[in-house]
């Protein structure tokens, strides 16, 4: 069971080391890599599952509603801890309640779980990204940010492919292969880009850092399995959720509180230190995952 462990997340943390210690000798400009990731190889991995013909959304709504409500109390639990050990909320909050759904989640799934929880795990993290341009955009800058979410590629691509999926559509074959070689760069190119951005942030202000790295898996599984005793899934949903709950928080947050200003060196050290943090988390709740023991 170790060894299967094992080779889940090496190659996931690989990657990434691979990403990080070739960004701290190269120092590359990855605005741009980032950007395609989010305009175009993910909205192009998203768009490419959802036209499938086997790809059912509505076989998804207890999942994204199970995911849904897992962030949300994430965020509750965060607040209330904030609250008791003198942190800002507006920087604690948000770090516990969006993770690395796409460039640690996606890979991890499919490695653990097979190809069939890519739907599922591309699922939440439509649900992640419109809860994290929203209410999480709020909560950094103090307002609403309007419908601005609906703009973004990756919801385009939702909306675009549910469409096409509703009506019963297909198209022609070579678009549809050139569709999913975009996106089959998504997953490694995430997970190399993850590496490279981690080369950022820093230790500075590391106690928030440490809590983060200790919340996250903790409250984030232990909402997962009691989410999964009231919300009727599919035992591959529930494990997927489970380990949905265990991920680190994701560096959107870090890209968002220095947008803001609102204490970017604090999430900045849990981001960092979360991640740091899943090379032993993560395979701790794939042991529970793949073991049985909570599923």
């Amino acid at each position: 069971m170790i060894q299967q462990v094992f080779s889940i997340v090496a190659p996931l943390f690989i990657i990434a080391a691979i990403g990080y210690f070739y960004g701290s000798r190269v120092r590359p400009e990855m605005r741009i890599t980032n950007q395609l990731i989010m305009d175009m190889f993910m909205p192009a991995l998203i768009f490419h599952v959802m036209i499938q013909d086997d790809f059912y959304p509505l076989q998804y709504i207890n999942l994204v509603g199970a995911g849904i409500m897992l962030m949300l109390l994430s965020g509750l639990a965060a607040f209330a801890l904030s609250k008791m050990v003198g942190f800002s909320w507006r920087a604690f909050t948000p770090p516990a309640m969006f993770s690395n759904w796409a460039n640690l989640g996606l890979p991890l799934y499919v490695f653990a779980l097979g190809d069939d929880a890519l739907g599922a795990g591309v699922m939440l993290v439509v649900a992640g990204n419109l809860l994290c341009f929203t209410i999480g955009t709020y909560i950094y800058s103090g307002k609403l940010t309007g419908f601005e979410v609906l703009r973004t590629p990756i919801i385009v691509a939702v909306l675009l492919g549910g469409v096409i999926n509703a009506l019963g559509l297909s198209l022609p074959l070579v678009i549809d292969q050139s569709i999913e070689m975009l996106g089959r760069v998504a997953i490694p190119l995430m997970l190399f880009s993850l590496g490279v951005r981690l080369t950022r942030v820093t230790w500075h202000d590391s106690t928030p850092g440490l809590v983060m790295a200790a919340f996250c898996p903790v409250v984030g599984i232990s909402l997962a399995v009691a989410i999964c005793q009231i919300v009727p899934m599919s035992t591959l949903h529930q494990s997927v959720l489970i380990l949905f709950g265990a991920l680190p928080p994701a560096v959107i947050n870090f890209m968002l509180a220095e947008q803001y200003n609102r204490e970017p060196e604090a999430v900045a050290s849990m981001v960092l230190i979360g991640n740091i943090a899943s090379v032993v988390t993560l395979p701790l709740a794939l042991l529970l995952v793949l073991s049985g023991w909570v599923v």
